[in-house]
C-alpha cells in the first residue's frame, strides 16, 4: 500500500488526510440527528486523524480500521444518500491503498450485504472491481463472497435492467482473469501474498499444494465448470446456475488469456484434462447425433430447412452453445494440445464429423471455420500429424481433416437436381464453381494465412444465422489451399516467403521473371523404398472401412534420428492424396479461380519434390497436365498418372458428358505422330481457353519449380511436346519456338470448314490465337531459359527428359517419318541458358548432340551439328561478355564436343567442325582461354604414320601458340602447349623440329617466370589439380612441374641430340627459375629428377658399345661414336644438373620434406656414376658430389646434420671401390684396361674434409681406420693419364691425403681413444706411399708431430712410430736430384726429414721412456735397432744426422736423469763404441762422405770420453764380462791410423785438406784425454795391454812433432806428449 510505509509528515498524506477528516466532518453533519452512532463514530475518527496528522512519525497503518468503522456503519443505515457517501469515501481509500486485509474483509461484507440488498448495484460493482484491481488482499472466502455478489447481477430480474446484468457480466470476466493474474504472478514468483491476509476457508475443496492466488483461481475454475454442467456451486456459495453460454465464456477467456497457469501448474491441467474436456465432451453430444433434415447446400431452401428442421434424433443442437464449444475446442486444440493430446483428437474427430452431409448447415460452416483457423497454423498441422498420423495405433487426424474437406467439396456438387438451367448465358459472370450442372459462386476470399470467421464469432445471436450461399465451398476451398500453404512453410521456412514474393511480384508485373524455387540440392532417391517394409494400412478414423489404395499411409518410426524429416514427409503423404482430388474437383469445376487452384497444386507438387515423395508429386503434375491437354488427348507417360484413387469412400463422379459451354476455343491442330498406330489417333484436337490457362501454369511450374520436378520433367515435357505440335510452333536460331503465319492460316482454313461447325463454344480470332502462342512461346523459352536457376540435379533430370523424348523422335525419324525437333532445340536453348554452370550440363547436352549428328536422318544431323556449333560459338561469345563467370573448366568443356565431332564419319558434320574451330581460332584467338588446351590437342594429335609435311604444318601452329599466343591462354593450355612441344619433341619425322620443340619449352618458361604474377594470381582460384604432379602444390607451382617433368622424359629419350638439349634446358630452367618454387614444389621436382636419374642408370647400363652408323653426311667425334659413350654424356648431365640443384637450394631443399631419402638417393646415384668405367663420369660424379658437400657444409640447421654419416659412408664406398673395379670381360672380348685419373683420385681426396669438418663430433676410431684404409686404397693405385687431368698435373694424391689425416690430427689430440687408429693411419698412408718418399716421409712426419703433441697418450704407439721410421728410412735412396731453385736447395731431402722426425720423437719420448720403463718396454727393445740403422747405415748413417743421434744418446740416456736402464744403455753405448771406431771406404765415398763419417766418428768418440769420465760410470760397466768396457785398445788403434796416415801426408808436396787437420788436432785431444782418464781409473779396470799399446803411440806423436803441418795442432800434440810424461815408467 502505498500511505502505509508512508509516515504523516509527507504532503501528499498530509492532504489525503485532510480530504478524509472533510469526509468525516460532512458525515458526521448528515448523520448527526438521524444516527448519532455515526456521528459518534465519525467524531473518533477524525480525532484519531488529527492526533496522526500531528505525529510526523505516526501512519495511518495504526488508525485505518477505526476510521472505516464509521463509513462501515453508513452502509448499513440503508439510506441511500450516506450509503452513496460512504462507498465514496471507500473508494477513495481503496484508490490511495489506504485499506488493510482486515479492513478489506470489513467492505467485501459491507459491500455483500449492500447486494443482497439490491442497492445501489453497478456502485457496489465499481467498489468490488477497484478494490480487486488496486490491491491483493481479497483472497479465500473474501474472493469468494465478492464473486457471489457479482454472479448474482449477471442475470437480469424484473428490478434489474439489462446494463447492469452487462456490467455484472464484464465485472465477473474481469475478476475472474485478474484472479488468474494472481496466480500466474504467483508462479512465477513475482508477486507474495502475506499469509496473515489469507483467511482459513471453510469449504476449501482445492489441493493442499497451491499457494494462496492459485487457490482462488482453481476454485473459481472449478465452480463455473460445475455451474457449466448444471450443478450447484462449492466455493462460490449461493450460486447455482449460470447462464450456459456465460460459463462457457468465462472458460473460453480462462483458456484463452491465461494458458501458462495450465502449464506451470499441474492442478490446473489435470482440472484442464478430467473435468474440462469432459464437459466439452457431454455437450457435443447433441450436436453428434442430430441428423439435419435436408443436406443439400445449394437446394434453394435447402439451408433454412437445415437450420429449423428438427432432428432425426436425439436432442436439437443449440447455435450459441455449439458456437461456443467449437470456439473452445478451438482453443484448446491451438494452446493445449501438447498436454491432451487423446483429447485433442476426440474434438478433431468430433469437428471432422460436423462436416458430414447429414449435419446442419451452420454446424458445418462453424466446423469449417474452426478447421480454417487450424490450417492457417503450420505448427498446428505439424503437430497434428506427430501425435496422430505418425503413431503407430491412432488415428490420421491430419489425413481426416484433408479427406473430409475433399470429400465436402466433392459432395456439394453431388445433387439429385440442379439449381442452375442449362444454357451458357445463365452461367452468372462472377468467380465460383460450375460443375454438372452445379452452380456454387465465390462468396468470400482470404488473405494468405488469415482466417477471419464470421458465424464463430457471433456471439449475440441466440438462434442459428442464415448460411450464405457458396459460403462453405469458399471456406473449404480456403482450408485445401491453406494446407498446402502451412505444409509449405513447414518444410521450406522463411524460403516459402521469398519465393510468393517474387511470385507475386512476377504476377503483378506483368512479366515472367526469373523464379527457382529452391537453391538447394535435395535428393531424396526415394524414402519409401526403405520404409515400404514397415508400412502399416490404417483406416480411415470415422468411417471404419479400409482406405483405397492411394490413401495407404507409412507409418514413420518415431524412433528414427531424422525425426524432423519423417515429420515433413509424413505431412505430405498425410494430405497429398485428398488435396489433390479436392483441387482437382475445384479445378475442374472452377470459373476464375482456375489459376489460384493449379498454383496451389504447383507448390505442393514443388514441396513434394523437395521431400522425395514422388507420387505426391507425380500425381500433382499429373494433375496440371491433364488440365493442359485437351480432353480425350492421348499420351501414354500420363497413363499412369491418371490412375489415381479417390482417397475417401464416395467414387469419383465422372464429368458430365457434353458440351463444354465455359471456354472459348482458341487453337484447332494435329495430334503428334506417335508410336501408335495411326488409326488410334485423333485427326484433330482443339485447345482452349482453360487449356491456354492450364498450359501457363504448367510452363510457370516448370519455370518456378523445376527443381522439385526431377523425373516428372519428363510428363511435364511430354505435355509441352504435344501442346507445341498442335499449336504448330517450329524450332528457330537458338532454339526458341516460333508461330508460323502459314500454320495460322491453316487453322484459320480449318476454323471455318465443317468441322469447326461441330465444335461448340466461341472462336478465339486468328490474330488474338497467334499472339497468344506468341506469349506461350515467349513463356516456353523462358521455362528453359529459367533453367538456369535449377540445381544442378534438377538441370540433370531435365536434359535427361529432353533426351527421351529426343531418342523418341529420332526412334520415328528412324522410319522416315516427320520427327519433332522440340527435344534437341530445348536442348540447344537450355545450353545457352546454362552456359554459368557449363560444366553440369555440357556433357549431357553435347553428348546427346553428338549421337544425334550420327543419326542419318539429314534433319536431325543437321539440327544437331547446328546445335553444337551454336553451342560452342554462343559459349565463346558468353564468356567474352561475361569474363568474370570464365573458368578454366568451362573453357575447356566448351571445345571438347568439337574436338569429339572428328569421330564422326559423315562429311558434312565433319566440315563444319573444321569451319567452326578455325573460325575459333582466328576470332577468338586471344579469348580461348582454357579452350586452347584442346585447340592444342588437334594440333599435337601426330602420329607416326603421318607425313613429314604434315607434321611441320602442325608444328608452325605450335609455333605460333607458343610464341605469340601464350599471353592469351590460360594456364591449362600451359600445360597442353608442353605436352605438345614434347609430342612434337618425340617425333621422329625431323629432328631439327625435335630440337626446335625443346627450344620452345625454353621459351615457355621465360614466360612462367616473367609473368609470374599474373599467372599466380588467375591460378589463385583453380581447384583442378594436374594429373601428373602433387595435387596440394600452389597453382603456379604446378606449370612449372609440368615444363619440368615434360623435360625430363626428353632427357631419356633414345637420340642424343634432344638428350642433350632436353637436359641442357632442363637444369638451365631450374637454376634460372626455381627461385620461384615452393617447398611442396621442390619436393615433387626431387620426385621428379631421381626418376630420371634411375633411368638413365638403366638406359646406360643396357647401352650398346657398337659404333653407330650415323651414314655419310655426319661426322661424330670418337667420344661420341657408340650409344654407351653418347649416354655417357647423359648421365654427366643429368648428374651434374640434379647436384647443381642441390648445390645452389641445399638450404631450402634441407627444409623439404622427406629430404634424408632425396639426400641417399642422390649420393647413390653419385656413388654408381663415379665407379662407372668412364673417366667422364667418374670425374663428374665426384665433382657432383663435392659440388653437394660443400654446399650442405654451408647450411644451417638441424636437417643438414643428418646428410652427412650419408656422405661419409658414400666417400668409403666410392673409394672402397677403387680396389675392387677390376676390369670385367664383356662376350669373350679382353678386358680393357681402367684406371682412375689423378683428377679423380685428387678430387675424392679432397672431398673428406668438407665431410669430416661436420662428423667430427661422431667419428670414432673404426672411422679413422677406414679413413686410412680408404687412403691407403687411394694413394696405392696407379692414375691414368687422361685429358681431364690438364697439362702438368697436379699435387700428388698422397699430399690431399695427408691433408685429409692432418683434418683428423686435431680431433684426436682431444679424443685420445682416436690415437691408435690415427697412428695407424698415418704409418699406412705412409707404406701406401712407397713410390712416393717425400709424400711417406710427410705422413711421418705427421705422425711424429702427433706423437710429439700427445706423447702420454700415444706412449703404446711410439715402436710403430720408430718401426715406420725405420722402414721409411731403409726405403730412402741417396737423392741425386739437381735442386734448381733456392727453395728445393733449402729443403732437406727424405732421409734428412725422417732422421730429423727420429730426432723429435726420441727427444719427446726418451724423457718419458726413462721414467716409465716398464711402459716403455718394447719401446727400449727396439730403440737399439732403429738407432743402429740411422748411425751405421745409408742414406743417414755417418752423416750430420747420425750425429745428431750421437747426440740424443749421449745426452737423453747416457747422461739423463733418472738413468735409462742398464741393459738397454749399455746397448746404446755399444752403438756409440762402434760409431767411433767405424771405418770409411774411400773408393766408394766422396769426400763430403768421407768428412761426414770422420766427423760421425769423432762424434761418437766424444761421446765415449764424456761418458767414461762420468763418475757414476760403474753403474753402467760393472756387468760387463771383459775387461775393457771403454773398448781403449780399439780407440788407440784408431789414434796410431790417424797419426800414421798424417805422418805420411805431411811427406807429400800437396797441402793437406783441413779437414784432416782437424782430425790430427782431435786426435791428440782424443789421446790427452784417454790417458788422463786412464790414468784416473781404477787400475783393475784397465789392463797392461792397454797401457802398452798407449805408449807405443808415443813415438809417431814424436815424429808428429818434427812434421811441418803440426803447427797448426801444436797445442793439443803438446797436451799430449805432456800427459806421457807420468808413463816414462810402468806405474806401480
Amino acid at each position: 500500500m502505498a500511505f502505509v510505509t508512508a509516515v504523516t509528515g509527507d504532503d501528499s498524506t498530509k492532504k489525503f488526510m485532510d480530504v478524509l477528516q472533510n469526509d468525516f466532518k460532512t458525515l458526521s453533519l448528515e448523520t448527526k440527528k438521524k444516527y448519532p452512532q455515526i456521528r459518534e463514530a465519525c467524531d473518533e475518527a477524525i480525532e484519531k486523524l488529527t492526533l496522526a496528522a500531528n505525529n510526523p512519525q505516526a501512519s495511518l497503518y495504526g488508525v485505518v480500521n477505526q476510521i472505516l468503522y464509521p463509513l462501515v456503519q453508513g452502509c448499513e443505515s440503508k439510506d441511500v444518500k450516506i450509503i452513496q457517501f460512504c462507498l465514496g469515501t471507500i473508494r477513495r481509500l481503496i484508490a490511495q491503498q489506504g485499506i488493510d486485509a482486515k479492513g478489506a474483509r470489513h467492505v467485501v461484507d459491507c459491500l455483500y450485504n449492500l447486494g443482497q440488498a439490491n442497492m445501489l448495484e453497478l456502485k457496489l460493482l465499481q467498489t468490488a472491481a477497484l478494490l480487486m484491481t488496486t490491491s491483493d488482499l481479497v483472497h479465500g472466502d473474501t474472493l469468494a463472497r465478492t464473486m457471489v455478489m457479482c454472479i448474482r447481477m449477471v442475470s437480469a430480474s424484473e428490478t434489474r435492467d439489462v446494463s447492469t446484468s452487462h456490467a455484472a457480466a464484464a465485472t465477473v470476466r474481469q475478476l475472474v482473469a485478474l484472479v488468474f493474474e494472481r496466480a500466474l504472478a504467483e508462479a512465477n514468483g513475482t508477486l507474495k501474498v502475506n499469509p496473515a491476509d489469507v483467511r482459513i476457508q471453510a469449504n476449501n475443496r482445492a489441493p493442499k499444494d497451491l499457494k494462496p492466488c492459485a487457490v482462488d483461481a482453481y476454485l473459481i475454475l472449478q465452480d463455473i465448470i460445475q455451474l457449466i454442467n448444471g450443478d450447484a456451486a462449492q466455493w462460490l456459495v449461493g450460486i447455482s446456475e449460470v447462464p450456459k453460454t456465460f460459463g462457457l465464456e468465462l472458460l473460453d477467456t480462462v483458456l484463452t488469456d491465461f494458458s501458462d497457469v495450465f502449464f506451470k501448474i499441474a492442478e490446473f491441467r489435470f482440472l484442464l484434462k478430467e473435468h474440462v474436456c469432459a464437459l466439452i465432451i457431454r455437450l457435443f453430444s447433441p450436436n453428434v447425433k442430430y441428423r439435419a433434415a435436408f443436406s443439400s447446400p445449394h437446394i434453394p431452401g435447402g439451408a433454412a430447412a437445415a437450420a429449423g428442421g428438427a432432428g432425426a434424433g436425439g436432442e436439437r443442437p443449440h447455435f450459441p452453445v455449439t458456437m461456443r464449444l467449437l470456439r473452445l475446442v478451438s482453443i484448446i486444440i491451438h494452446k493445449y494440445h501438447d498436454v491432451l493430446v487423446t483429447e485433442c483428437e476426440i474434438f478433431l474427430s468430433l469437428t471432422i464429423k460436423f462436416l458430414d452431409p447429414d449435419k446442419p448447415l451452420w454446424q458445418r460452416a462453424l466446423a469449417l471455420e474452426v478447421l480454417h483457423r487450424m490450417t492457417v497454423q503450420p505448427d498446428l498441422l505439424k503437430a497434428f500429424c506427430e501425435c496422430y498420423d505418425m503413431k503407430p495405433h491412432a488415428t490420421n487426424i491430419f489425413q481426416d481433416i484433408v479427406n473430409a474437406l475433399g470429400a465436402y467439396v466433392q459432395s456439394l456438387f453431388v445433387a439429385s437436381q440442379v439449381n442452375t438451367p442449362a444454357g451458357s448465358s445463365s452461367i452468372p459472370q462472377q468467380a465460383g464453381f460450375y460443375w454438372k450442372g452445379v452452380w456454387l459462386p465465390l462468396c468470400i476470399t482470404f488473405e494468405p494465412g488469415t482466417a477471419k470467421s464470421i458465424y464463430i464469432e457471433m456471439l449475440d445471436r441466440t438462434e442459428a444465422p442464415m448460411i450464405q450461399e457458396g459460403y462453405g465451398i469458399s471456406v473449404a476451398y480456403a482450408c485445401l489451399v491453406e494446407i498446402i500453404r502451412s505444409i509449405a512453410i513447414s518444410l521450406e521456412g522463411k524460403e516459402y516467403f521469398r519465393l510468393q514474393e517474387l511470385y507475386d511480384d512476377s504476377q503483378n508485373d506483368g512479366e515472367e521473371q526469373e523464379i527457382n524455387s529452391n537453391k538447394t540440392t535435395n535428393n531424396h532417391k526415394e524414402i519409401e523404398s526403405s520404409l515400404e517394409h514397415k508400412a502399416e494400412i490404417t483406416n480411415n478414423g470415422h468411417t471404419g472401412e479400409a482406405d483405397q489404395n492411394c490413401n495407404v499411409v507409412e507409418k514413420i518410426d518415431p524412433d528414427s534420428d531424422d525425426k524432423e524429416r519423417q515429420l515433413k514427409l509424413q505431412l505430405i503423404k498425410s494430405s497429398w492424396c485428398g488435396l489433390v482430388w479436392g483441387l482437382s474437383v475445384l479445378a475442374e469445376a472452377s470459373i476464375g479461380e482456375l489459376e489460384n487452384i493449379l498454383r496451389a497444386i504447383q507448390t505442393l507438387a514443388r514441396v513434394s519434390g523437395k521431400m522425395g515423395v514422388t507420387n505426391a508429386r507425380d500425381a500433382c503434375i499429373g494433375a496440371l497436365c491433364r488440365c493442359a491437354l485437351p480432353a480425350q488427348y492421348c499420351v501414354p507417360v500420363l497413363g499412369a498418372l491418371a490412375a489415381l484413387a479417390c482417397p475417401w469412400p464416395a467414387a469419383r463422379p465422372s464429368p458430365a458428358p457434353g458440351a463444354d459451354l465455359r471456354h472459348h476455343v482458341v487453337w484447332v491442330g494435329t495430334p503428334l505422330p506417335c508410336s501408335q498406330p495411326t488409326g488410334q489417333q485423333q485427326s484433330f484436337v482443339m485447345v482452349t481457353s482453360r487449356h491456354v490457362t492450364a498450359m501457363r501454369a504448367l510452363l510457370a511450374a516448370a519455370r518456378r519449380d523445376g527443381d522439385a520436378l526431377q523425373h516428372a520433367w519428363l510428363p511435364v515435357l511430354t505435355t509441352l511436346q504435344h501442346l507445341v505440335w498442335i499449336l504448330g510452333l517450329k524450332p528457330s536460331t537458338g532454339g526458341s519456338m516460333k508461330a508460323s503465319r502459314a500454320s495460322a492460316d491453316a487453322n484459320a482454313v480449318m476454323s471455318t470448314s465443317a468441322v469447326m461447325a461441330d465444335l461448340p463454344g466461341q472462336q478465339v480470332p486468328v490474330a488474338e490465337s497467334l499472339g497468344v502462342m506468341s506469349a506461350l512461346s515467349a513463356m516456353l523459352s523462358r521455362v528453359f531459359e529459367a533453367s538456369k536457376n535449377l540445381d544442378d540435379e534438377a538441370l540433370h533430370h531435365l536434359i535427361d527428359a529432353l533426351c527421351k523424348l529426343s531418342n523418341e523422335a529420332m526412334e520415328l525419324a528412324y522410319s522416315n517419318r516427320e520427327p519433332s525437333l522440340f527435344a534437341v532445340a530445348k536442348l540447344l536453348e537450355t545450353g545457352l541458358a546454362n552456359m554459368h554452370r557449363i560444366e553440369v550440363m555440357w556433357r549431357p547436352i553435347t553428348n546427346h548432340l553428338l549421337e544425334v549428328c550420327q543419326h542419318p536422318h539429314i534433319r536431325m544431323r543437321e539440327w544437331g551439328v547446328e546445335a553444337i556449333t551454336y553451342l560452342v560459338q554462343a559459349a565463346f561469345q558468353y564468356h567474352h561478355n561475361n569474363p568474370a563467370l570464365v573458368t578454366e573448366a568451362r573453357e575447356r568443356l566448351v571445345l571438347e564436343p568439337l574436338a569429339e565431332l572428328c569421330a564422326v564419319r559423315h562429311c558434312d558434320v565433319r566440315a563444319r567442325q573444321l569451319e567452326c574451330a578455325a573460325r575459333l581460332l582466328h576470332s577468338r584467338g586471344d579469348q580461348l582461354g582454357a579452350a586452347w588446351p584442346l585447340m592444342m590437342e588437334i594440333i599435337s594429335a601426330i602420329c607416326d604414320h603421318h607425313s613429314e609435311q604434315l607434321v611441320r604444318s602442325a608444328f608452325q601452329c605450335a609455333q605460333l601458340v607458343a610464341g605469340d599466343l601464350l599471353g592469351c591462354a590460360g594456364p591449362r593450355c600451359l600445360r597442353r602447349v608442353l605436352a605438345a612441344a614434347a609430342a612434337f619433341a618425340r617425333q621422329t619425322k625431323e629432328l631439327n623440329i625435335s630440337l626446335s620443340a625443346v627450344g620452345l619449352m625454353w621459351n615457355i618458361s621465360d614466360y612462367l617466370y616473367h609473368n609470374r604474377d599474373k599467372l599466380s594470381a588467375a591460378l589463385s582460384s583453380e581447384a583442378a589439380s594436374v594429373p601428373d604432379v602433387q595435387p596440394d602444390l600452389p597453382p603456379l607451382d604446378r606449370l612449372w612441374m609440368c615444363l619440368y617433368i615434360r623435360l625430363s622424359e626428353l632427357c631419356t629419350e633414345p637420340r642424343a641430340p634432344v638428350r642433350r638439349a632436353a637436359s641442357q634446358t632442363l637444369f638451365s630452367c631450374i637454376s634460372a627459375h626455381g627461385t620461384l618454387l615452393s617447398k611442396p614444389a621442390w619436393r615433387a621436382l626431387l620426385a621428379v629428377l631421381f626418376p630420371m636419374l634411375d633411368q638413365v642408370q638403366k638406359q646406360s647400363n643396357i647401352a650398346s658399345s657398337e659404333k653407330v652408323d650415323t651414314g655419310e653426311h655426319i661426322l661424330i667425334h670418337h667420344t661420341r661414336n657408340t650409344a654407351q659413350k653418347q649416354w655417357a654424356e647423359t648421365q654427366v648431365l643429368t648428374l651434374s644438373g640434379v647436384s647443381r640443384v642441390f648445390h645452389s637450394r641445399f638450404q631450402l631443399l634441407a627444409s623439404v620434406g622427406d629430404f634424408g631419402r632425396s639426400w641417399t638417393a642422390l649420393l647413390d646415384y653419385i656413388t654408381d656414376f663415379a665407379l662407372r668405367r668412364s673417366h667422364e663420369v667418374s670425374v663428374a660424379a665426384l665433382k657432383s658430389f663435392q659440388e653437394v658437400v660443400s654446399a650442405a657444409g654451408r647450411a644451417e640447421g638441424e636437417a643438414p646434420k643428418r646428410v652427412w654419416p650419408a656422405a661419409w659412408a658414400a666417400w668409403t664406398t666410392i673409394a672402397e671401390g677403387l680396389a675392387a673395379n677390376a676390369p670385367v670381360q664383356e662376350d669373350g672380348k679382353p678386358a680393357e684396361a681402367y684406371a682412375p685419373t689423378l683428377n679423380f683420385l685428387t678430387t675424392l681426396v679432397q672431398i673428406f674434409p668438407l665431410i669430416f669438418q661436420h662428423i667430427r663430433p661422431t667419428f670414432t676410431g673404426a672411422d679413422v681406420q677406414k679413413l686410412g684404409e680408404c687412403l691407403s686404397i687411394v694413394c696405392s693405385v696407379e692414375p691414368s693419364a687422361s685429358a681431364l687431368d690438364g697439362i702438368g698435373g697436379g699435387a700428388p694424391v698422397s699430399l690431399h691425403a695427408l691433408h685429409c689425416l692432418d683434418t683428423v690430427h686435431k680431433e684426436a689430440l682431444s679424443r685420445h681413444e682416436l690415437l691408435p687408429a690415427m697412428f695407424a693411419a698415418l704409418t699406412a698412408l705412409a707404406g701406401a706411399a712407397k713410390e712416393q718418399p717425400a709424400a711417406a716421409a710427410r705422413c711421418l712426419a705427421a705422425a711424429a708431430a702427433l706423437y710429439r703433441a700427445a706423447p702420454a697418450p700415444s706412449a703404446r704407439q711410439l715402436p710403430s712410430l720408430l718401426q715406420a721410421l725405420h722402414e721409411a728410412v731403409k726405403k730412402c735412396t741417396p737423392d741425386k736430384r739437381r735442386r734448381n731453385s733456392e727453395r728445393e736447395r733449402d729443403q732437406p731431402d727424405e732421409p734428412t726429414q725422417i732422421a730429423s722426425l727420429l730426432l723429435q720423437v726420441l727427444a719427446t719420448g726418451l724423457p718419458l721412456a726413462r721414467e716409465h720403463p716398464d711402459e716403455y718396454s718394447e719401446f727400449w727393445e727396439i730403440l737399439p735397432t732403429v738407432l743402429e740403422t740411422f748411425m751405421f747405415e745409408p742414406p743417414v748413417g755417418g752423416t750430420a744426422q747420425a750425429r745428431e743421434v750421437v747426440g740424443m744418446v749421449r745426452d737423453e740416456v747416457l747422461r739423463g736423469s733418472p738413468r735409462a736402464p742398464a741393459r738397454h744403455a749399455r746397448r746404446l753405448l755399444a752403438l756409440v763404441r762402434a760409431g767411433s771406431l767405424h771405418r770409411h771406404q774411400p773408393q766408394t765415398q766422396n769426400e763430403q762422405e768421407l768428412k761426414e763419417r770422420e766427423e760421425f766418428a769423432r762424434t761418437c768418440f766424444e761421446t765415449l770420453l764424456q761418458f767414461s769420465m762420468l763418475e757414476d760410470m760403474d753403474s753402467m760397466t760393472c756387468s760387463e764380462s771383459d775387461n775393457d768396457p771403454l773398448a781403449i785398445m780399439p780407440l788407440l788403434d784408431r789414434f796410431q791410423e790417424v797419426i800414421s796416415r798424417y805422418n805420411l801426408d805431411e811427406d807429400s808436396t800437396e797441402p793437406l785438406p783441413r779437414h784432416q787437420v782437424s782430425e790430427i788436432s782431435f786426435v791428440l785431444r782424443a789421446v790427452a784425454a784417454l790417458a788422463a782418464a786412464m790414468k784416473r781409473a781404477p787400475p783393475s779396470r784397465v789392463d797392461a795391454a792397454a797401457w802398452h799399446r798407449l805408449i807405443d803411440v808415443y813415438p809417431s806423436l814424436v815424429r808428429l812433432a818434427g812434421a811441418r803441418g803440426a803447427g797448426g795442432a801444436g797445442a793439443a800434440l803438446r797436451e799430449a806428449l805432456l800427459q806421457f810424461g807420468a808413463l816414462l815408467s810402468p806405474p806401480l
